[in-house]
Formats: C-alpha cells, sequence, structure tokens
C-alpha cells in the first residue's frame, strides 16, 4: 500500500496532473474566449513547481538521513540533528524535508487560483494540498522515509512559496487577498 499505491501512484497521479494541466494550457492558448485564463494557468504551473523544487533544493543542503537509516530505528548511522556538525566519512543524507509530500502540498497553489478567479469554494484548493500532502507523507513516514517534522517542514514551504509566487504574478489582486486574514 505505502509503497506502490502511495508511493509510485502519487508520483504517477502528479504526472497525469501535469499531463491535464498542459493539455488545459493548450486549450487555453488556442481557443480565445479562454485566453484570459492564460495568466492564471501560467501562475499554477510556476507555483505548484515552486514548492518541490524549494524542498529539492534544500534536501541536498540539509545533511538528515531517513530514520530507517538511523540507529534508534535499526539502521546503521547516527542521529544527527538539523544544526549538528556531519562527522567525517559520515555519508551525507538527503532525507529533509520530504520530497514527495511536497508535491502533494504543492497544490495549495489551487486556493490562490480560485481566489483569484472569485471562487466561493477556494478553500478547496488548501484542502486538496493539505489532503494530498498528509496522504504523501503519511505514507512515507509508514515507510520509515520520514519524520513529521519532515512533512511539517514541507508543507510551509510550499504554502509559502505559493502565496510568494501569487504576489509577484497578481500584486493588485494580493493586496485584497492580504486584508483576508484567516489565511495567515
Amino acid at each position: 500500500l505505502f509503497e506502490q499505491v502511495i508511493h509510485e501512484g502519487g508520483r504517477y497521479l502528479n504526472i497525469l496532473a501535469a499531463g491535464i494541466w498542459l493539455v488545459l494550457f493548450v486549450v487555453v492558448l488556442l481557443h480565445e474566449p479562454l485566453r484570459k485564463y492564460k495568466k492564471s494557468m501560467l501562475y499554477f504551473l510556476v507555483a505548484t513547481a515552486s514548492g518541490p523544487i524549494l524542498v529539492g533544493i534544500l534536501k541536498h543542503t540539509t545533511h538528515i538521513h531517513t530514520p530507517w537509516d538511523i540507529i534508534p530505528f535499526s539502521g546503521t548511522l547516527p542521529y544527527l540533528r538539523l544544526f549538528d556538525s556531519v562527522p567525517s566519512g559520515l555519508p551525507v543524507g538527503q532525507a529533509f524535508p520530504s520530497g514527495h509530500a511536497s508535491g502533494g502540498y504543492a497544490f495549495f497553489s489551487l486556493y490562490f487560483v480560485l481566489h483569484h478567479l472569485g471562487s466561493p469554494h477556494k478553500k478547496y484548493g488548501v484542502a486538496a494540498g493539505f489532503f494530498m500532502g498528509s496522504i504523501y507523507g503519511f505514507g512515507q513516514q509508514a515507510r520509515g522515509a520520514h519524520f513529521p517534522s519532515h512533512d511539517l517542514f514541507s508543507m510551509v514551504i510550499c504554502w509559502y512559496s505559493a502565496f510568494f509566487i501569487y504576489y509577484l504574478f497578481f500584486l493588485k489582486q494580493w493586496r485584497v487577498l492580504s486584508n483576508d486574514s484567516h489565511i495567515f
């Protein structure tokens, strides 16, 4: 369940979502009445990619190992905290933050797309991102690949990267969104 359905299936679901986005983007470009959605579609692409890209960069700059690799959980490596130095000769871990969960939390950008379009259902964008990221994250935790803190950190990165990209794309609308204090 956790390896095949959630981990691998989640990866394929994200690839499918990217393919659907590509088809919709081509439709928006080719169909004149839909061109008004071009900027929203571009925002969705950039915002949805930004969180996982930032998480990927951080994974390669932190040294945290997966739980299954560390001694307290039957691994062979010592437990290191985030700001501990890596002892000489020890391999560098790349488990923090959680990459797979970021693929789900990336869909927080749906909130901002729906907000921009004036949808009363924008809260479902938050729910979609939270649900997918939590499922992906729990699947990885159950396998021993991440601690909950890894997923929480990914969630925060994805939320704020989608928010920041929204600010860059839609400065005027961001001012209205900033008055919507319940999202912070």
